[in-house]
């Protein structure tokens, strides 16, 4: 550390000022001026810690701007994602996080502008979902820049970041019977798929993506292993949502008419879709909306509901027939039971009446009262040992 005379550019007074010299981890000289000796003191120790302990930072590389920070990681980490998530995220970056703060230098984004930043997405009316989906993206780009030693910390997975809650609605379903109605509605093949999806619990994506070697009719089973998704247009197949492969079980209804539409078509290959368009072609989401979904409600007077709903039907029809959380993560592909619960726990909640009702009848029926032909005070009750 030195000092030396500065002298103001406006006024012409001269004041001494001291400045902080040090090594940086790849040899570089730097250095940093202060007004006050204390200062320079405190900032050249906290270098030289900095040092030791593998937490130094370049002050220059600090100095980029976010957006260049987040085009960095996007362009390393987001290919490896499925299509769909990435064009998620492009459209946040594009719309939601660039426009906002890409024009700051990264090492001065504090938690208070990543709260103002998130702020001013729920002025706008954004949903809670997507302002988490776009803080998260800022978070994985930031945590990047952590690791390659650019910024100390990540401003964005501070404590202090306060996020919108996600108001959790309860999953809407139908009745089985009104599944089979609005099917009956649809032309076939899709009231196989109606049914297919209202029974089994499969996504949109999976469900269409079904092929020939999927379908195991002899022992009444579906290997899920495929998706389909849109992406700007284009009919792209992938892994699954949890990108883990799974068996569903088939119900004996099922089998008989999965077993009759695949009979009675010529294409015997192995990898050929189990539904398609009118035209050969994958079954896209909107035009089956549109032209079959949307007329079979109206028939059925049912009110406008999403194609989303027959998953959930499927899942409040296997508790219903005493699936467990477990057994219904594994058949509907969640990452874990608690989700499953987070999302189902209040048909689960519906069924406990009954639940009582069955495990009283396992219970013998309790004595009556003394007085009344019961056991006597005194009385030892009947025990046995179960094996």
């Amino acid at each position: 550390m030195r000092t030396g005379v500065r002298v103001c550019p406006s006024c012409g007074s001269r004041r001494t000022s001291w400045v902080a010299r040090w090594v940086d981890a790849d040899g570089a000289e730097r250095s940093k001026a202060f007004v006050r000796g204390p200062d320079a003191e405190r900032h050249l120790a906290t270098m030289e810690t900095a040092k030791a302990t593998g937490s130094y930072v370049d002050p220059k590389l600090g100095r980029r701007r976010l957006a260049d920070i987040i085009e960095d990681w996007y362009a390393i980490a987001v290919p490896s994602l499925k299509p769909k998530t990435r064009a998620s995220y492009r459209s946040l970056i594009d719309v939601r996080i660039k426009p906002y703060v890409g024009r700051l230098a990264v090492a001065s984004l504090a938690p208070s502008d990543v709260q103002r930043w998130v702020n001013e997405l729920v002025a706008e009316g954004l949903s809670s979902s997507r302002i988490r989906q776009a803080h998260i993206v800022l978070g994985m780009a930031l945590d990047t820049a952590v690791h390659d030693g650019i910024i100390p910390r990540n401003p964005a997975r501070r404590s202090g970041v306060r996020l919108p809650k996600l108001q959790r609605r309860q999953a809407v379903f139908l009745d089985p019977k009104e599944v089979e109605r609005i099917a009956t509605f649809c032309p076939p093949p899709y009231d196989l798929l109606v049914r297919l999806l209202g029974t089994t619990g499969l996504r949109w994506g999976e469900g269409v993506a079904l092929r020939r070697k999927s379908v195991d009719l002899f022992g009444r089973r579906l290997h899920i292993s495929e998706s389909l998704a849109e992406v700007g247009g284009e009919v792209i197949f992938g892994s699954t949502k949890s990108h883990a492969e799974r068996t569903v079980p088939l119900t004996a209804t099922l089998t008989v008419s999965l077993k009759a539409h695949l009979g009675g078509r010529r294409d015997s290959d192995l990898n050929a879709l189990v539904f398609e368009s009118a035209k050969g072609h994958p079954i896209r989401y909107a035009n089956f909306r549109r032209e079959i979904w949307m007329p079979a409600l109206r028939s059925a007077r049912v009110p406008k509901i999403g194609l989303h709903v027959l998953r959930h039907s499927a899942a409040a029809a296997m508790i219903r027939a005493g699936a467990s959380p477990k057994a219904l993560q594994i058949i509907l592909g969640h990452q874990s039971a608690g989700f499953t619960l987070s999302v189902y726990g209040h048909v689960f909640e519906q069924d406990m009446t009954e639940l009582a009702e069955r495990l009283d009848a396992l219970v013998p029926a309790r004595s009556r009262p003394t007085g009344q032909g019961g056991r006597k005070r005194g009385d030892r009750p009947d025990l046995r040992i179960v094996r």
